[in-house]
């Protein structure tokens, strides 16, 4: 009893040191990388936001515009990026989605006849820093949309 490998006391002391510190270094790094893992979590979750933010202005802009009556329109700009990534707005007839860095958002609203002035399409898109026109346009008896960008 007592016999240790190395004849000295501090030498066993100072190993056991290094393998304590050793743990303790294994024990921090994966706290941190659960915590990375987190914080970009929440990166990606505002990024959600915003684009849910983005759709509901869009869709309420047209909204605003069908409901005024022909004639109606209503000017709206995209914001440059969302939180640094690029994104892209599409409208079609049930309602809008922006998509960025591979999620979806979407705003649905009733169901009206979307186009723009270049061909009469069924989905329009609508890209970051640009201003939009949004328009009540009559096409023989009955309302539509009509989405054009100015800039």
């Amino acid at each position: 009893m007592g016999s240790t490998i190395t004849g000295d006391q501090i030498a066993t002391v100072s190993i056991d040191f290094v393998i304590s510190m050793f743990l303790l270094m294994v024990i921090l790094v994966s706290i941190l990388s659960l915590a990375e893992g987190r914080l970009e979590t929440v990166g990606k979750a505002e990024e959600m936001v915003q684009a849910r933010s983005i759709s509901e202005k869009v869709a309420s802009a047209i909204e605003e515009t069908y409901s005024g009556g022909e004639g109606h329109e209503v000017e709206i700009q995209m914001p440059l990026d969302i939180k640094g990534s690029y994104y892209q707005v599409y409208v079609n007839q049930s309602g809008v989605m922006v998509e960025v860095g591979g999620w979806n958002a979407h705003s649905y609203s009733f169901q009206k006849k979307i186009s723009n002035y270049s061909s009469n399409q069924s989905k329009v898109t609508m890209l970051p820093n640009r201003t939009y026109i949004i328009r009540n346009v009559k096409e023989e008896c009955r309302n539509m949309v009509v989405i054009f960008g100015i800039g």
